[in-house]
């Protein structure tokens, strides 16, 4: 189903004058779902979708068609890695092992405080699970063993003062960003060690940090206003700031085409920015659902939100990424 949601105004830098946003079913859900995880596994092809009660739903991003995981169970977060999807679910506290390809459940273990966001980290062949409710709070760690049950053990923990909440890796440096109160925190992904700590200008950061290693440059997110800032890897130097108004800021990155998206909850609108080392440039706005908690870009071109309202997934097409 095709549907025009926004026509962006006049304004310097922006390339389209009106996107057209492509709206995704997920069948078998009924009304809203409080979305609050996107992410695409280039090894799968698929955007990832975390439905919550609903379970989890991968998207082909071409064709934009969703297909439920059977056996998920309750998903609040997800990702994949050596083929192998890993689940979350915050309020049961655990993390389930699935097979794509049949929703065979492999494994499930406990985790030590409710799961916010999990992410496989392929360098250490680990999870990471950030959990900022944990006391302390900070990432548990799980090593993932290979064999026919693929059962994760829990290995090591890394203290994060006020936060954190997501993650970005680089994978050029070994090194994960995350918030820290309204700081962001680079930790050494072998050592599991804080090695540089930079102010993001923010009043509270929110979300995950993106990461843009060909700039060497980050965006932080706020935790109001929609605010961003951009801080350069090197020295934790601040390039630029955006605000795209609204609630809590929530963005994401494509290498492909080398933006940076940016949208708040609550909050009408996504702004594509491309960074330079002089800061942040406004390519276009579109219009979305006031309220959707997600946000992030395949390898395709494309950029997805969430429409939390209707229980729908929203692709949009970069007017720069084909």
């Amino acid at each position: 189903m095709i549907c025009v949601l926004s026509a962006c105004g006049p304004g310097q830098d922006r390339t389209s004058s009106a996107a057209e946003a492509q709206v995704v079913d997920l069948p078998g859900t009924a009304g809203g779902i409080a979305f609050d995880d996107l992410e695409y596994s280039p090894r799968l092809q698929r955007v990832l979708v975390p439905a919550h009660a609903s379970g989890l739903y991968l998207v082909e991003p071409d064709s934009a068609t969703a297909t439920r995981v059977p056996g998920a169970g309750r998903v609040t977060s997800a990702d994949e890695g050596r083929g192998l999807l890993f689940l979350a679910d915050r309020d049961g506290h655990t993390i389930t092992v699935v097979d794509p390809a049949d929703g065979a459940v492999l494994s499930s273990v406990s985790t030590s405080a409710p799961p916010d966001y999990i992410r496989y980290v392929a360098v250490t062949g680990e999870l990471w699970v950030t959990q900022p409710a944990g006391s302390p709070s900070g990432i548990e760690i799980f090593a993932v063993p290979g064999g026919s049950v693929p059962t994760p053990r829990q290995s090591g923990f890394i203290a994060v003062l006020d936060g954190p909440e997501g993650f970005a890796l680089s994978s050029t440096t070994d090194t994960a960003y995350t918030h820290s109160g309204t700081d962001l925190v680079a930790i050494d992904v072998r050592e599991r060690a804080e090695t540089s700590r930079w102010p993001t200008g923010c009043a509270g950061t929110h979300g995950f940090p993106r990461i843009d290693e060909h700039l060497g440059v980050a965006l932080t997110g706020c935790a109001a206003d929609g605010g961003v800032a951009l801080l350069d890897l090197a020295d934790g130097r601040q390039l630029g700031r955006y605000a795209v108004g609204g609630g809590a800021a929530l963005s994401a990155h494509s290498d492909r085409a080398g933006h940076f998206y940016v949208r708040s909850d609550p909050g009408p609108t996504i702004a594509t920015l491309r960074a330079s080392t002089s800061g942040l440039t406004l390519v276009q706005e579109v219009d979305v659902p006031e309220t959707g908690h997600c946000l992030t870009a395949d390898d395709r071109g494309h950029y997805w939100t969430c429409d939390a309202g209707r229980g729908h997934i929203l692709r949009f097409d970069d007017p720069g990424g084909g």
